[in-house]
């Protein structure tokens, strides 16, 4: 996983021409101006679904590896999702969540193209990998700090996510970001739900007549 990472920190670093640790530090200092410096950066589309699909193949190698250090009790009766399968899924929950963001965005006022949605939820997913990596690791020895950073982590992507948001559609006001990150999950949770009535019983190993 580690190498799969610095593999695609090295290509990035050289399709950008630029330096992804200042970026990264940016990203968490003062996530406005990194969203900013990544918008300049102009991608063909094909290339940043392409980007996409490698966040989420990392991700599910990720989620694989957890899975297999961190496996979950059979009695609590959660779907345990193939590395192709948590791909698949996830792969159409972020699609879905790139529109919504820009139909979202685009009904409050906001001026960002699609592609400029794309490429910030590109960098975000890489960047989550990264961090589910160390969370990884850390979870080996400190399991109750690590639960604990996990949270705050999380926590604090909302931020950074919502001043993505609020730059790259020029909305001028986090609220409004919020208001378009709240939207999009709402949206993001009606797919989930029919993603699971359609494969739930099958995942839990029920029959679909259950």
């Amino acid at each position: 996983m580690v190498l799969d990472f610095w593999f695609v920190r090295g290509v990035l670093e050289q399709k950008m021409n630029i330096q992804l640790q200042p970026l990264v530090m940016l990203t968490l200092t003062e996530p406005g101006q990194a969203a900013g410096k990544i918008l300049t950066l102009k991608w063909p589309r094909q290339v940043l679904w392409t980007g996409l699909i490698l966040a989420i193949a990392l991700n599910a190698i990720v989620y694989s590896f957890q899975e297999l250090v961190f496996p979950l009790p059979s009695d609590l009766g959660l779907p345990k999702l193939s590395p192709l399968t948590y791909f698949g899924v996830m792969l159409a929950i972020q699609v879905v969540f790139v529109f919504a963001l820009f139909a979202m965005g685009r009904w409050l006022g906001g001026q960002g193209s699609l592609e400029d949605l794309l490429v910030l939820v590109v960098w975000l997913q890489l960047l989550q990998v990264a961090l589910q990596i160390i969370m990884t690791l850390l979870f080996l020895v400190a399991p109750l700090l690590a639960g604990l950073l996990n949270l705050a982590a999380t926590l604090f992507g909302l931020y950074i996510f919502a001043n993505f948001i609020n730059e790259a559609h020029r909305l001028g006001s986090l609220w409004r970001a919020f208001g378009v990150l709240l939207m999009a999950s709402i949206a993001i949770a009606l797919v989930l739900s029919f993603i699971l009535g359609l494969a739930g019983p099958s995942l839990l190993g029920l029959s679909a007549n259950v």
